[in-house]
């Protein structure tokens, strides 16, 4: 089961990669649904039950924000609250009251962290967008690493976090440095 796991949460982290590459939020967030489904059956497949719902609350996230994207509006910030309020519930409930494991202060940098993509997501401006999803990115990783998880969650997210500075370099960084390069060209 550990190897269709693993071969789903690489699937998955090729999707997540992927969708940084695209210039429009509808396939960003298409790409991004993708991978959140391959990455909750791995969490079932090796008994990560709490991250697995975590992941599930980020599929019904990227739904609704997609659902805005095509309709062409704003999320509503009640969505973005329920979001975080039922991660945060979902939280408590599996982890202090079905599994009754201790809460542990990392576990806020996790919360934070998943909060934080429900507000980044919503986000319309890709470019803004972008820069603000490095912020839950970093915190992911540094969960995984103060919680010693496997290396592979760490090395995930910390691919995703160095896939969205090449974006961010190519799309905005590059891209302003050619636009002025053009400007420079054609007022001589």
């Amino acid at each position: 089961m550990s190897e269709l796991a693993f071969v789903m949460s690489t699937t998955a982290l090729a999707l997540y990669c992927l969708s940084y590459f695209f210039n429009s939020k509808r396939n960003y967030l298409i790409l991004q649904l993708a991978g959140n489904v391959f990455l909750s059956f791995s969490y079932l497949l090796i008994g990560s039950y709490f991250t697995m719902i975590a992941v599930i609350i980020g599929i019904a996230r990227g739904m609704i924000c997609y659902i805005y994207e095509k309709k062409d509006k704003k999320v509503p910030i009640f969505c973005i609250i329920g979001l975080c309020f039922v991660t945060i519930l979902s939280y408590i409930i599996v982890n202090c009251v079905v599994l009754q494991s201790q809460a542990s202060i990392w576990d806020f940098l996790y919360l934070f962290a998943s909060c934080m993509y429900a507000v980044t997501f919503a986000i319309r401006n890709l470019k803004v967008m972008r820069y603000m999803v490095l912020i839950p990115h970093a915190s992911a990783v540094a969960y995984n690493l103060l919680i010693q998880a496997p290396i592979s969650s760490a090395i995930s997210y910390g691919i995703e976090l160095v896939v969205t500075v090449v974006a961010i370099i190519k799309y905005e960084v590059t891209k302003g440095k050619n636009k002025n390069k053009y400007n420079e060209n054609t007022t001589l």
